[in-house]
C-alpha cells in the first residue's frame, strides 16, 4: 500500500519497496504454499516479452545502453512471477492498494499546487500548466490521475446507490480531471476523452431512463468540449494535423516534430523488421537520422521514437511488437470475461497512452504499467465480483 501511495508522488523509494515486497512474499509463498500458476497465457506472453528484449541486448551495438534498458524493463518479469504467489493479506486488502493509489495522487496534486502557487510570482500563470506544475512528465502524470478516476468510479458502480459515500469520490473525481488539463498532457486528455466516450456507451446500454441517457450525454459532450477548446496545447497539435494533412509536415515543435520522427521510425522499421535493432541501439540510430533530416531539436533533446509500438518494432521486431499487441489484447479479452470495469479503463487507458509516448523507456511508465497489469489480471480470486463489493 505505501507503494502504491507513493508512485504518483516520488519513484526514488520504489525500487526499495519493491525488492522488500518480493522477498516477503516470496518467502511467504514458499511457507504457506500460495503459488497459483493461472492466466497462463498471459503470464507467458508477458515473459515472453521481457525475454525478447533481453535477446535484443546480444545483437546490439551499445551494449551499456541496452542493459540500462532491460533494467527499466526488469518490472514485466519479476511482477508477474510475484503476483503468481496469491498472498492472502494483499488479497484482502486489494481494494486499499487502489486507493492508496487514489490518495497518492491527490497528495501529488497537492503538492502540484504548492510548487506552481511559490513559482507564481516568477512564471506568472504558466506556473499552473504543463511541465511548470508536473513533479516529473505530465504524460506519465495524466496516465496516473485518470486511472485514478478509473478507480474512483469503480468505487461508485459498486456501491450502486446514491448516497452521501458517494460525494467524495465524485469530488476527487472533479478535482482529479481539473489536475489532468492543469498538466496540458494532449495524451492525457485525449485519453479522457476516450474513455469518458467508452463509458458512456457502456452507461447508455446499461441505463433504462431516457432521462439518465440524455444527461449522461450531454455531460461527456460538455467535457469534450471544455477539454478541446481550452487546450491550447490540443489546439496547436489539432492545426499541426490539419498542417500535416495538406502539406506533408508541420512546423509544430512536438507534433510536426513527432509526425517526423515516426516517418523515420517506420523507414528503420522497414530495414530490420525481423529481429529490429536492438535494445541498445534505438537511440544511436535514430541519432544518425536526425543528423541527416536536420531535425536539430530532436537531436538537441535526445528524443525517442515517442510511440511505443514503434519503439518495440523498431528495438525488437515482429516479434516484440507482436507479443506487446497480444498483451494488450489478453487483457481486453481479460476485462470482458470479467465484466470488471476497472480492468477495461486501465488496459484502454495504457494502450492509448503507448500511442504518442514511448511509455516502456522510463521506470514511471514500466513499474506502472507493469504492477497494475498483473496486479488487476493475475491477483484475483476468480470470482469476478467487484473489487470494492460489500
Amino acid at each position: 500500500m505505501l507503494f502504491t501511495f507513493l508512485m504518483p508522488i516520488t519513484q526514488k523509494p520504489l525500487g526499495l519497496l519493491i525488492g522488500l515486497f518480493a522477498l516477503f512474499t516470496i518467502i511467504d509463498g514458499f511457507v504457506n504454499k500460495t503459488f497459483v500458476f493461472n492466466r497462463k497465457e498471459i503470464f507467458i506472453t508477458g515473459t515472453l516479452f521481457f525475454i525478447i528484449h533481453l535477446i535484443s541486448v546480444f545483437y546490439s551495438d551499445n551494449q551499456s545502453r541496452a542493459w540500462f534498458d532491460i533494467e527499466v524493463k526488469l518490472s514485466f518479469i519479476l511482477f508477474p512471477i510475484l503476483f503468481l504467489f496469491k498472498n492472502p493479506f494483499v488479497i484482502n486488502h486489494k481494494k486499499w492498494v487502489l486507493l492508496s493509489f487514489v490518495f497518492g495522487s491527490i497528495l501529488s496534486s497537492i503538492i502540484m499546487l504548492i510548487k506552481a502557487s511559490q513559482n507564481y510570482s516568477e512564471l506568472g500563470s504558466a506556473a499552473f500548466y504543463y511541465i511548470n506544475i508536473a513533479l516529473f512528465h505530465p504524460s506519465y502524470m495524466a496516465m496516473y490521475f485518470i486511472f485514478s478516476i478509473g478507480i474512483l468510479i469503480n468505487y461508485m458502480v459498486a456501491k450502486k446507490d446514491l448516497n452521501k459515500s458517494q460525494i467524495l469520490p465524485a469530488l476527487g473525481i472533479l478535482f482529479l480531471l481539473r489536475m489532468i488539463f492543469l498538466l496540458q498532457s494532449k495524451a492525457g486528455i485525449l485519453s479522457i476523452i476516450v474513455i469518458a466516450t467508452f463509458l458512456l456507451i457502456i452507461s447508455l446500454i446499461r441505463v433504462r431512463s431516457m432521462l439518465l441517457k440524455i444527461a449522461l450525454s450531454i455531460l461527456v459532450i460538455s467535457l469534450t468540449l471544455i477539454m478541446v477548446q481550452k487546450s491550447s496545447r490540443l489546439q496547436n497539435m489539432m492545426n499541426s494535423v490539419e498542417e500535416i494533412s495538406e502539406k506533408g509536415k508541420s512546423e509544430d515543435k512536438t507534433t510536426g516534430i513527432r509526425f517526423s520522427i515516426w516517418e523515420i521510425a517506420i523507414d528503420e522499421i522497414q530495414n530490420s523488421w525481423i529481429t529490429g535493432v536492438g535494445a541498445g541501439d534505438i537511440k544511436p540510430v535514430l541519432f544518425k537520422d536526425y543528423k541527416e533530416e536536420q531535425l536539430e531539436g530532436a537531436l538537441k533533446k535526445s528524443l525517442n521514437v515517442h510511440n511505443q509500438y514503434l519503439e518495440t518494432f523498431l528495438g525488437q521486431g515482429i516479434i516484440g511488437i507482436l507479443s506487446l499487441s497480444y498483451l494488450l489484447f489478453l487483457g481486453f479479452q481479460e476485462a470482458k470475461k470479467r465484466k470488471e470495469i476497472l480492468i477495461s479503463i486501465f488496459i484502454l487507458l495504457i494502450t492509448l497512452s503507448m500511442g504518442p509516448e514511448s511509455m516502456l523507456n522510463n521506470q514511471a511508465g514500466t513499474i506502472f504499467i507493469a504492477f497494475f497489469y498483473y496486479f488487476l489480471i493475475l491477483f484475483n480470486t476468480d470470482n469476478n465480483e467487484l473489487i470494492f463489493s460489500d
